[in-house]
């Protein structure tokens, strides 16, 4: 396996991901699994490909095989949470990212999304008090966090109806 070989696939992959030819780079995440099955990001990246395609089984597979490969790593575990949200399974959701903040050290945008995203399985679950304290957290790390706001408007609506 040639390592250059790999890098150039991998930015050909990317590079269709971005112009959402998702397809086209699952291909090229495909010839560099082929020749490296160990390369967590060609099989994390290809998840994201399926997820935009919303192939979410297939998705799955991809995280939890990078999960398999590196079981230190936490973005797949996020990228599954996020799964979940999508197909309302928001015990499992919680549980991911439950998993994701017990693993990330960082305090960055994906943290920060991952509360939002926590959140929202709480708010599908009609637990509206710890979506509202996470929501809070992450509008302090951002206070201009659209997603989250509108959230914990939304939240504060549905109590109103009780």
């Amino acid at each position: 396996m040639a390592e250059e070989d790999v890098e150039i696939f991998n930015k050909q992959a990317m590079s269709y991901m971005g112009q959402g030819e998702y397809e086209k780079a699952i291909g090229f995440f495909d010839k560099i699994i082929a020749m490296d099955p160990m390369y967590t990001p060609a099989w994390n990246d290809k998840g994201v490909a399926y997820m935009e395609m919303k192939e979410f089984d297939q998705a799955l597979e991809c995280f939890e095989k990078v999960m398999t490969i590196d079981p230190t790593n936490s973005m797949p575990i996020y990228n599954m949470g996020y799964v979940f949200i999508i197909l309302e399974r928001y015990g499992d959701a919680l549980q991911a990212f439950d998993l994701f903040f017990s693993r990330y050290p960082g305090k960055d945008d994906f943290y920060r999304y991952a509360l939002y995203l926590k959140a929202k399985a709480h708010y599908g679950l009609k637990e509206y008090e710890p979506a509202k304290d996470l929501l809070e957290k992450a509008i302090l790390k951002d206070k201009l966090f659209k997603e989250a706001r509108d959230l914990i408007i939304q939240i504060l609506q549905e109590e109103q109806k009780k």
